[in-house]
């Protein structure tokens, strides 16, 4: 196995504390939206919302994010510097930094406990992971094949 291959487990962790991230940030953004404009509708009208709508937009990132991480996942052997690379962009993403992405989420780290204790196992999780490495890829590189396979469907 791989040093990269090595960490996979903990990566496969990481992913899915993301991915609970996200489903507790869209639920606080949901009910923010429905004492705004009233209910949101059912799974169609949410994905829509969700993918079109600016009040959620400023989730693009991190559902951008879950894509290529879950890419990244489907690949049975991980580039050298990849895992380290993962943690740096869900640390860029989830501390404080001043993006957009930033200013939404931590107002909601201060005030919703479901997305307190989400981002708990987050830091857990992508605590397991390396933070540096030798050779650490930029994510354009590991999320390339997503984008790769995406424009060859165009055509």
């Amino acid at each position: 196995m791989t040093t990269e291959g090595t960490h996979k487990p903990a990566l496969l962790e990481a992913a899915a504390a993301l991915r609970e991230v996200h489903r507790t940030l869209v639920q606080a953004t949901r009910a923010s939206y429905e004492q705004k404009n009233g209910p949101a509708g059912g799974p169609g009208e949410m994905l829509r919302l969700l993918t079109e709508h600016p009040h959620f937009a400023w989730l693009h990132p991190m559902s951008e994010l879950i894509v290529d991480l879950d890419s990244l996942l489907a690949q049975e052997i991980l580039p050298s510097g990849t895992v380290a690379a993962v943690r740096q962009e869900i640390d860029r993403l989830t501390q404080a930094g001043g993006s957009p992405f930033w200013d939404k989420y931590a107002p909601l780290l201060q005030t919703d406990t479901d997305v307190v204790m989400a981002h708990g196992r987050l830091r857990r999780a992508i605590n397991a992971l390396p933070s540096t490495s030798e050779g650490l890829h930029a994510r354009k590189e590991w999320s390339a094949p997503r984008v790769h396979a995406k424009r060859n469907r165009r055509s």
